[in-house]
């Protein structure tokens, strides 16, 4: 007699790398625990917590952040884009390791008082090519 447990599935299960909580702490609809998210998905949403966050804003870690918004003030330019880039550059380098950097293309629109953000990079031990897309808009 043979049961289910005789026989050997294989099951292609990605093991958790890296995971953070939801960003709102929503619970899950079912277990109520915090929500997670899990390998990518987690490193883009510390991406873009170190991005929005300014200088000084976190209390006992004054150095973490890019202060991007005091940039969204300066005239819509070829140098604001290149701050920007900076910036941005400089706080992934300094406060992410799980990144390889390569590329931050910075595309302002100048009617539209807005800034679009497209972050490329890799994941430490990993060639797969991941990028985040951001919108900031100057709030007069």
């Amino acid at each position: 007699m043979s049961t289910r447990s005789d026989h050997f599935t294989q099951t292609k299960v990605t093991p958790d790398l890296f995971s953070d909580f939801l960003d709102d702490l929503t619970p899950h609809p079912i277990s109520k625990d915090l929500g997670r998210v899990k390998n990518e998905q987690s490193i883009k949403q510390a991406l873009k917590n170190i991005i929005l966050t300014n200088l000084g804003e976190r209390p006992f870690q004054p150095n973490i952040g890019s202060d991007v918004y005091a940039s969204l003030f300066e005239p819509n330019d070829v140098i604001m884009e290149e701050n920007l880039r900076f910036a941005i550059g400089n706080a992934i380098r300094f406060h992410e390791p799980r990144v390889n950097l390569i590329e931050v293309r910075v595309t302002s629109f100048a009617e539209e008082d807005r800034v679009a953000i497209n972050i490329i990079f890799s994941i430490i031990n990993s060639i797969q090519v991941q990028s985040v897309n951001l919108f900031l808009r100057r709030v007069r």
